[in-house]
């Protein structure tokens, strides 16, 4: 029944995503807060198969770098 406690941890995941507008870049947090829900409802962590593994991440977005304050101003 592993697939069964993943599939839910998944479809609840998606429900926390698209309750928040659909962010980008949130699966993660929502995958954990989805996993600590299940984990709430049936006293013990969710036999997953994989040993809880998370889903894969996709690489992050490239961050910006902060201008430097006083560069270029009078």
């Amino acid at each position: 029944m592993e697939n069964h406690e993943e599939e839910l941890i998944r479809r609840r995941a998606y429900a926390i995503w698209e309750q928040e507008g659909c962010p980008e870049g949130q699966h993660m947090r929502h995958w954990e807060q989805a996993f600590r829900e299940m984990l709430g409802q049936s006293g013990s962590a969710p036999n997953l198969g994989n040993g809880g593994a998370r889903p894969s991440k996709r690489s992050p977005s490239p961050r910006r770098k902060a201008p430097k304050s006083g560069a270029g101003s009078q």
